[in-house]
């Protein structure tokens, strides 16, 4: 069933404000990310957001509702309160939504989602309630507010969580004029034993499950046509073919060497591959529907091509690992592991920078000039960013705070960042699905 929408523009909009570049011996160009205090330099600190802690009529209710908690939480785009800060229930579907009892909350936006069971399945409902911003006191006799949206999508009986991701993308939507992108799987490969092998997880770090063999070394997964995932994969540690699915199929290349990096576009008509021949290195694209290779560079070193907006490639190479955009050197040396991110801000190449035991997280704009998302989390190489630009994914390897695992950074908010799951791995991959 499609979305009932009542609302033809996003109901907040955020913006980002102004930063200031400070020199860095290491980095160049670095803006501080002012992740020490509230709001920093990034962008305002999110509105408060409340989801009613309604009384659960089934096991569908309680799933739409832990979701979309969570979700929210995870974007970085509200601050979601705890349940125990609501105002006094009982909470119910049909109980009217009184915009003062929430103001003396601070919350400036409310969320009432539920399941209703019908013949065919479940419908999730998602009902909006902009709050008004009280001159004062909070205005306890307002009458009760109506909808200012109302979503509602169908889920199968066993696909209840992935549907409660598909809404919480349309409430998005509704709020910020961006849809999110929680309906999204994210690869890597993780270590089994002496192997390592490809691994699947959806966005919230729940669903995780093995794909492909278990009895090799799996590099540099990426979503080719159809959603089918490639990778490069060595039986033996010997060279690195091209592989696809969960047989691995081998792709018929026309180059020789191991085959350690790879990317398509965001069309999945182009792909690009970093091979390795005889110790020397080189950047290759070639049309999926035929075409010869096109060498791209052959500077020493050259790896971890990446596509983005546009047909844009980003690639790090040369002795010092300089990250390069179409062929135009951006960012400091000492880089890894590019990735776009196509924010409501603009476009942004993400890489992470060795930085003491770890590595850091930068985000670099076409001008080169790079905001850090993080400080000292000890990151690994791989980061992966979103579909729809706002969060950036990577593995870290920290032993205080909340510990090693996958975490996710919003690009706007960097001092948001979250823990996911703990489980550890490389070569980080994000996509709709």
């Amino acid at each position: 069933m499609k979305p009932t929408l009542v609302l033809f523009a996003p109901l907040f909009w955020f913006s980002v404000a102004s930063a200031q570049a400070v020199p860095d011996p290491a980095l160049g160009t670095v803006v501080v990310d002012g992740s020490a205090g509230a709001g920093g330099i990034f962008g305002p600190p999110p509105p408060k957001m409340a989801v009613v802690p309604l009384i659960s009529q089934s096991e569908a209710d309680s799933v739409v509702g832990l979701v979309v908690r969570r979700d929210m939480d995870l974007s970085g785009q509200f601050q979601v309160i705890d349940d125990a800060l609501a105002p006094a229930g009982p909470h119910v579907r049909d109980a009217p939504i009184e915009p003062g009892v929430w103001q003396a909350k601070d919350v400036e936006f409310v969320a009432r989602v539920y399941a209703v069971t019908n013949a065919t399945g479940i419908e999730l409902v998602a009902e909006g309630f902009l709050i008004p911003k009280a001159e004062g006191k909070a205005d306890l006799a307002a009458p009760a507010l109506a909808p200012s949206f109302v979503l509602r999508v169908a889920a199968p009986l066993r696909g209840v969580r992935a549907a409660s991701h598909r809404l919480v993308d349309q409430m998005l939507g509704a709020l910020t004029g961006r849809p999110g992108s929680f309906s999204s799987v994210v690869a890597y490969t993780g270590r089994v034993g002496k192997w390592r092998q490809a691994f699947l997880v959806d966005s919230d770090g729940f669903n995780l499950r093995s794909f492909g063999p278990s009895g090799g070394t799996v590099l540099s997964p990426a979503f080719g046509p159809a959603g089918e995932l490639y990778y490069a994969l060595s039986d033996d540690f010997r060279r690195f073919r091209l592989v696809h699915g969960a047989r691995a199929q081998p792709v018929p290349l026309s180059v020789r060497g191991s085959v350690l990096g790879l990317s398509f576009s965001q069309d999945k008509k182009q792909l690009a591959l970093s091979v390795m021949e005889e110790g020397k290195s080189a950047i290759y694209v070639t049309d999926l529907a035929g075409g010869t290779m096109r060498t791209v560079t052959t500077e020493v070193l050259a790896n971890h091509p990446e596509f983005g907006p546009m047909n844009k490639l980003a690639w790090v190479a040369g002795w010092a690992q300089r990250l390069y955009l179409d062929g135009k050197p951006i960012g400091a040396s000492g880089l890894s592991s590019p990735t776009f991110c196509d924010t409501q801000q603009g476009l942004y190449v993400v890489a992470t920078v060795g930085m003491g035991a770890g590595a850091d997280v930068l985000a670099f704009d076409t001008s080169g000039t790079a905001r850090r998302l993080t400080q000292g989390m000890a990151v690994t190489e791989s980061v992966a960013c979103s579909p729809d630009g706002r969060l950036v994914a990577f593995f870290s390897n920290r032993r205080g705070g909340k510990g090693p695992g996958l975490y996710v950074v919003p690009v706007a908010r960097p001092w948001l960042v979250k823990k996911v799951s703990s489980e550890l791995g490389e070569w980080l991959r994000w996509e709709a699905q």
